[in-house]
């Protein structure tokens, strides 16, 4: 792919600052002329572009980290969409750090300290435990839920990892918010897919039925293995959380499940 960038300056995501055009030898003067050619665009004052490189979500992202400086990280709902969410988009550039940054068209958020994060496609991202912990200050409850079902049916994040988050995170104002999601659910420290799968098990326990076992795994005399849902084993015995919205992961796996279904009542 040809490049407009000077041939001194490697960017990630086609992403480059001042400093580091500067320290790859080129003149305050050149990254002008580069500037007013059009080969690079500012995006943030001194953070720029490569115009021939697509414009991505983690060229947003590592534009956006940049700008921050030192330390910053890409986190909310920016995070949400490094991290992936279905029918989600996000335009805004949204970061946390510990420093006051005010730059035109960036949402920072300051932070005592540093909050957990990790690489993602070599942008610095919030944990997606941390990640809901922090949309749960800036997008409704049950936006919060439904990102948080969506990323525990398809293993980004796990009850264990938002409960540890809860913990350390202390008096982060996003608490009660991930608290209320999770209140009242008897089977929260259960490894569940999803928030509506819990309730599943939950509910056959309200109703006096006792407690199921998750995630049985059965093998048919066809040689077919299936993981269940809910399960009374001895009873030979299943529930499952049916649908092709937020519990499962695609029209495919719903159609997959009438197979499914099939066999293990033939069983």
């Amino acid at each position: 792919m040809k490049t407009s960038l000077h041939p001194l300056v490697t960017a990630q995501h086609g992403v480059v600052t001042r400093q580091q055009c500067l320290g790859a030898g080129l003149s305050p003067r050149q990254i002008d002329l580069l500037l007013t050619s059009g080969s690079l665009v500012a995006v943030f004052r001194g953070v720029f572009v490569d115009p021939v490189s697509p414009p991505t979500i983690d060229q947003r992202a590592m534009a956006a980290t940049l700008a921050g400086g030192s330390g910053a990280v890409v986190s909310h709902r920016m995070a949400v969409a490094m991290h992936g969410m279905r029918n989600f988009v996000c335009d805004l550039a949204e970061i946390s750090l510990t420093q006051r940054v005010n730059r035109p068209g960036l949402a920072a958020h300051r932070v005592n300290s540093a909050p957990p994060s990790r690489l993602v496609r070599n942008v610095m991202v919030t944990t997606a435990a941390r990640t809901l912990l922090d949309c749960a200050t800036v997008v409704s409850q049950p936006t919060v839920g439904r990102f948080m079902d969506t990323w525990m049916s398809t293993g980004i994040v796990k009850l264990v990892d938002i409960d540890a988050e809860l913990i350390s995170a202390r008096k982060h104002p996003g608490i009660p918010c991930l608290e209320s999601l999770l209140a009242a659910r008897l089977l929260t420290k259960e490894e569940a897919d999803s928030l509506a799968e819990m309730e599943l098990g939950e509910l056959l326990v309200r109703h006096g039925m006792p407690t199921p076992e998750l995630h049985h795994i059965v093998t048919l005399a066809s040689g077919t293995t299936f993981e269940l849902d809910w399960s009374y084993p001895d009873l030979m015995v299943a529930f499952e959380m049916d649908g092709y919205g937020i519990h499962l992961r695609s029209m495919a796996a719903f159609d997959d499940d009438r197979t499914r279904r099939n066999e293990l009542e033939i069983a």
